[in-house]
């Protein structure tokens, strides 16, 4: 229904008044999404409100359309200019195709390298950037969350990636862009 050219990426959903659900979505075009939560909650209901938080893709705020078996489809609701952002993202992320070694990336110190790190159930973590790329960093930190944990580096929803002898390599899930990241970028 999505067509050849869908994106399959993994985020988060919030219903009103509700927690996080992690999911699975399908993303092919700015019209609607298909979420698949990977938890046994019940799915909301037809004309629910939803907000979600798709890696790679952002925030996306829609109204549910309707059930389907493992999910549900979910209308966007955005205006002209976020609606461009997310075509372009989506035409980007076609792109790119597979990219395994995101280590790929030019790193950078930046000059700010404090930063709290949002840990699994509200606990803050203090740690030290050790680099930094459009797509990730390398963090110096004490407690090590498992390998797939959602954090929080500054401002910055991320996914760890990999453990260090220091601390550990996260993911961001949404990679600066060429006009804000230098080394003088705050997280």
């Amino acid at each position: 229904m999505l067509g050849i050219f869908r994106i399959t990426t993994k985020g988060r959903y919030c219903l009103t008044g509700g927690g996080d659900v992690q999911c699975l979505a399908d993303v092919g075009a700015t019209d609607f999404i298909e979420l698949r939560p990977l938890t046994d909650d019940a799915p909301p209901e037809v004309g629910e409100r939803v907000t979600c938080y798709l890696d790679n893709i952002g925030m996306i705020e829609g109204v549910v359309l309707y059930g389907q078996p493992g999910g549900f489809a979910l209308q966007i609701m955005t205006n002209p200019e976020r609606r461009s952002r997310i075509e372009a993202r989506l035409a980007w992320l076609r792109s790119a195709g597979d990219r395994d070694d995101q280590r790929k990336a030019s790193r950078i110190v930046p000059i700010y390298r404090d930063v709290r790190v949002a840990l699994l159930g509200a606990r803050i973590a203090d740690a030290i950037v050790a680099d930094l790329s459009m797509t990730g960093a390398a963090l110096l930190l004490d407690e090590r969350p498992v390998v797939g944990a959602t954090v929080t580096v500054g401002k910055r929803y991320a996914t760890v990636v990999r453990h260090t002898p220091e601390g550990v390599g996260v993911a961001f899930r949404m990679p600066f862009g060429p006009l804000t990241f230098n080394e003088r970028v705050i997280l």
